[in-house]
């Protein structure tokens, strides 16, 4: 009895220091996750590259949906994640319509101004490696042959979190990739993009096909 009145009597000050675990879901984590994709900039389909006897049709692409998967680590600060998309469109140029699918390796950092919060803000940056490749987009002597472009990108985006609890959540925002093409495969050896000419024996091409794209995002995270 006389113990348990003096731990009563304690005062505050003495009493250990104490704090309501998080409700964040932290560590590991799978995910799956969405975007639209919508390709600007010099992919405008009225644009043809020659390397003498060799063309490659740089397409228009219809606007369309990604599916990603990845996997990443979470913090209270934020996160990292790497994952690995998919879309596939339409491929327009000159009249001929075929298609093209987007493949693209990411690595993203997240940032999260708010913490121990339900809802989070947060802010994204990250790197993308792209690979396009499009049906039938290079010709030479006659033959056809599927292109393949590969590039480089880099992500910004921001959104809101929302924690289902310790272990699930999810996030939507809007994220804008700018990918940059230098290397083209179609039809024998690759060539550099910038090498090549605009129209047969033109001027030369001299830089990066550049393709931005802005859209929504939507994700889930589960921490395993």
């Amino acid at each position: 009895m006389m113990m348990a009145a003096a731990l009563v009597c304690l005062p505050a000050s003495a009493a250990p220091d104490w704090e309501p675990p998080s409700s964040e879901p932290n560590g590991f984590f799978l995910s799956l996750s969405g975007q639209e994709f919508s390709l600007q900039g010099d992919l405008s389909g009225d644009l043809t590259l020659w390397h003498f006897e060799k063309a490659f049709f740089v397409p228009k692409l219809s606007q369309d949906f990604g599916l990603a998967v990845g996997l990443g680590i979470r913090r209270r600060s934020g996160l990292w994640e790497f994952n690995v998309s998919r879309s596939s469109h339409q491929a327009l140029w000159g009249g001929t319509e075929s298609r093209a699918s987007l493949l693209v390796l990411e690595v993203n950092g997240w940032g999260f101004p708010w913490k121990n919060s339900v809802l989070q803000a947060y802010y994204l940056l990250g790197l993308c490696f792209p690979l396009l490749t499009v049906q039938n987009g290079a010709r030479m002597a006659g033959s056809v042959y599927d292109a393949t472009y590969t590039g480089l990108g880099i992500n910004l985006g921001a959104g809101l979190v929302l924690n289902l609890g310790r272990r699930v959540f999810i996030s939507g925002g809007i994220k804008h990739r700018f990918l940059g093409f230098f290397y083209v495969n179609g039809g024998g050896k690759g060539r550099d993009i910038a090498d090549l000419t605009v129209g047969h024996q033109g001027a030369e091409w001299d830089k990066w096909l550049r393709a931005p794209s802005t859209g929504l995002f939507f994700g889930l995270g589960i921490v395993i």
